[in-house]
């Protein structure tokens, strides 16, 4: 009767079926065949490596790390039942940006259907997703998701709010074309987005005609309880009215916004102002990429800041030369000045610098636009339009968790993502044992070290 033994050589312990045999009158024991090797306690059939094929090769590490963080962020649990289907189309928002139909095709080149626990997939599904999710509370999944990554939050007092907008290829919304940032008549989508001021993280957007002014956009916006939780709300100019300024000083809400220089703003304040006064070291103030001088004045329980910037004049003076048809002598006057207004209880200095230095929410629509894919929405129901955007909206979450990890690191999400998309898993068989197994291909040093920056596994 054959046994298995096991065979220590140096720190190895290797496996081999024995069995006891009489040779001259004594009992040895003889090696019938080799099994394999035992790791931490558990065997390890031995194959010979002619019998092993490659079954399949599939992208891996960069879509495992996605499916964690969602796991940390809780949104399989937030997107109920089809929360698989919702996160593979996030996902694939992120990394491969394919159109719809294309993707069940796509998938099996990823090993997202073993991720997500999904066993067949066709495109029925990923729209019977987009239809779930917009039926969903999506204000709840905001907060919920919000409240998570506020676990790695430091500063807890200001956020900052903007509107962008999108084409579409929608044919039943009702309003009308208009002219885009980049001077295209069409069908607009415009998005608030509100994020934290240090890290950028989301807390919470709203969809709207592209007709909107956005001064309407914000007064709606600031009926939402959830932007009285921070102490500043940082604004760019467009977005604020004298209207809504008096509804913020009836809410006891700070605000520091720009303004546009009109007509009256001009003669009550900035005509006031002497060149020669503002232009003095006391009014400077240095930014990241300039220097302006600030003069302020009082205005509706709160601040005007008059920014002069010379650079910027310089720059206005040139093109009106270059373009005398347009020059006007009575505006000439006011070229390089802008307007802040703020009620913080900030220096003059550091209101212009929150303010101008406010990128991160120009940043977040940056990664939208380009690294996530949200412009333009080439889907034809409002509906699935509106679910695109809640599917950008959840890959941003996941992108600005990974920013705000690497961070510290001098690098980038969309960098990390891009390092580690070359971790593949490669499926094995050898048919003449009859296993199959995975292995997931050898690490480079940086990609061990962005797993770990992030807190991901393989």
């Amino acid at each position: 009767m054959s046994f298995i033994r096991k065979i220590k050589k140096k720190d190895a312990v290797y496996l081999a079926e024995v069995q006891n045999v009489r040779e001259d009158g004594k009992v040895k024991q003889k090696v019938i065949r080799y099994i394999g090797k035992e790791v931490d306690g558990a065997p390890v059939k031995r194959i010979v490596s002619d019998n092993i094929e490659v079954a399949a090769v599939k992208r891996y590490l960069d879509y495992h790390v996605l499916h964690q963080i969602a796991l940390k962020l809780e949104l399989d649990k937030l997107l109920g039942s089809h929360s698989k289907y919702i996160l593979l189309l996030v996902y694939s928002q992120l990394i491969s940006r394919k159109p719809l139909y294309k993707l069940p095709e796509y998938v099996e080149q990823t090993a997202l259907k073993e991720l997500l626990g999904i066993d067949k997939l066709i495109d029925k599904q990923l729209y019977e997703a987009l239809d779930m999710l917009e039926e969903l509370e999506f204000t709840a999944i905001e907060d919920r998701l919000f409240s998570i990554l506020s676990l790695e939050r430091k500063e807890r007092k200001a956020m900052v709010l903007d509107v962008t907008d999108t084409y579409f290829n929608g044919t039943n919304a009702d309003w009308k074309a208009r002219k885009g940032k980049d001077g295209k008549y069409d069908k607009l989508l415009q998005i608030a987005l509100a994020v934290t001021r240090e890290e950028g993280f989301p807390i919470l957007h709203k969809t709207y005609e592209g007709n909107i002014g956005n001064s309407k956009v914000f007064k709606d916006m600031l009926a939402d309880i959830r932007l009285k939780n921070f102490d500043i709300i940082i604004l760019d100019r467009g977005m604020i009215s004298m209207e809504a300024i008096a509804d913020m000083k009836l809410l006891k809400q700070k605000v520091i916004t720009g303004l546009r220089l009109n007509d009256r703003l001009k003669t009550d304040y900035v005509a006031k102002i002497d060149r020669e006064d503002i232009f003095q070291p006391a009014h400077r103030v240095v930014l990241k990429n300039t220097e302006v001088y600030v003069q302020d004045f009082d205005l509706e329980d709160g601040k005007l800041l008059a920014v002069y910037n010379p650079y910027l004049e310089t720059v206005k003076r040139q093109h009106a030369m270059e373009n005398p048809d347009e020059y006007d002598p009575v505006q000439a006057k006011y070229m390089g000045y802008s307007l802040i207004y703020h009620t913080s209880e900030m220096s003059n200095d550091q209101a212009v610098k929150t303010y101008f230095e406010r990128d991160i929410v120009e940043k977040a629509y940056r990664e939208l636009k380009t690294s996530i894919n949200l412009n333009p929405v080439r889907k034809y129901r409002l509906d699935h339009i509106k679910a695109h955007v809640k599917i950008c909206y959840l890959a941003y979450a996941i992108l600005s968790y990974i920013q705000c990890k690497v961070k510290p690191k001098g690098l980038t999400a969309t960098y990390a993502l891009d390092q580690l998309q070359s971790v593949y898993k490669v499926s094995l068989e050898s048919q003449k044992d009859q296993l199959k197994w995975d292995k997931v291909v050898t690490l480079k040093n940086e990609q061990i070290s962005l797993l770990d920056l992030i807190g991901c596994s393989v």
